[in-house]
């Protein structure tokens, strides 16, 4: 069975051996002003999935569930990305076990403050991961040291 999951970081890149490395990871509160913010994810791929292609949905939805949308060069659009990986079988791989496959997306959005969002990854058309975070309405209070 694929498993995946989704990781909220600052900033975050693949590079061509298909790892990730990652800035500020493992957020879930951020703002008020909103600056760039990288999805990661990561899928586990079962060795009957190896050596096909695997779709997936990236999708960015606000606390009632709808899918949020941003201003794109032709107006409105849904934040969704789509896109196709395809898992080649290493060398010398034994056939047995799991292969994992890791993309970075890098974006910056203007949501509205004082509220949630859930990015969430659906592969071949199945939810397996999401995560959420909330978007400050002010700026953090910082401990007083008495």
């Amino acid at each position: 069975m694929m498993q995946a999951s989704l990781t909220l970081a600052d900033f975050a890149e693949t590079d061509a051996s298909g790892k990730v490395h990652i800035l500020g990871a493992g957020w879930s509160v951020t703002g008020p002003q909103m600056g760039p913010q990288a999805v990661v994810g990561f899928i586990q791929v079962p060795p009957d999935h190896v050596g096909g292609t695997i779709s997936f949905t990236l999708r960015l939805a606000d606390r009632a569930g709808e899918v949020v949308e941003v201003q794109g060069p032709a107006g409105m659009l849904p934040m969704e990305l789509g896109g196709q990986v395809e898992v080649g079988e290493p060398d010398e791989w034994d056939g047995t076990s799991d292969l994992n496959v890791a993309f970075a997306v890098n974006v910056t959005l203007p949501l509205p403050q004082g509220s949630s969002y859930t990015w969430s990854l659906e592969v071949d058309g199945k939810e397996l991961a999401k995560t959420t975070f909330y978007v400050r309405s002010r700026p953090p209070s910082t401990p007083s040291t008495a």
